[in-house]
Formats: structure tokens, sequence, C-alpha cells
């Protein structure tokens, strides 16, 4: 199931590092950031919050969570503000944290 272009997360199968994440209790979001390690056969996973803005140990049982879309590309700045360099492919990925998305 997907909301918002999230994708609701069953298990810690399904996360890996660097995946953007939300959690959720009681349609409140109460963590928000990037997973940064998983433990499958425990249910749980650590992500750097920016929410609380630390580092955080998630269970599975006790939260909702939705993975994040992939960050959105946009285009790369003109080759002068690069100082002549233009990124391979010309678009720079934006960060996953730059709003909080509401919970539809």
């Amino acid at each position: 199931m997907a909301s918002n272009g999230r994708v609701v997360v069953e298990s810690t199968d399904e996360l890996a590092s660097g995946d953007g994440i939300e959690a959720f209790r009681k349609d409140t979001l109460v963590h928000r950031g990037p997973v940064t390690d998983t433990m499958p056969e425990c249910g749980l996973f650590w992500i750097l919050d920016t929410v609380t803005g630390g580092r955080r140990l998630l269970d599975m049982s006790e939260l909702s969570i939705f993975r994040l879309p992939s960050p959105t590309e946009e285009p790369a700045l003109p080759d002068f503000l690069h100082g002549g360099r233009r990124p391979e492919g010309g678009t720079v990925a934006t960060s996953y944290w730059r709003d909080a998305t509401p919970l539809d």
C-alpha cells in the first residue's frame, strides 16, 4: 500500500541502510530520517532521527513505518556556479528532509 508516494513497510527485511522512513504512532509523526542499520531477526532498526535530533532504535511492532520515495532529482545549477564542473547526468538529488509530509 502507498500513501503520498510512501510505501508501508511491513518488516525490517524491506529496509536497507540509507532508506528514508517516517514512523507514526496513532497518526502522529514521531520519527523521520534515514535508516542506518537493521536487525531483521528482532524486528528492530536504527535511524538518524531528524525530528528528535539523534540516533534512534525503532521497533516495527510499535509504530507504523512508511518508506519515503527517492529524493527528487532537480536540474543542476549552471556551470559557472559549479566552478565549471557539472555533476554526472546534469541533475542533483534533493534532500529527503526538506519538509515534513502529512499522513493522508
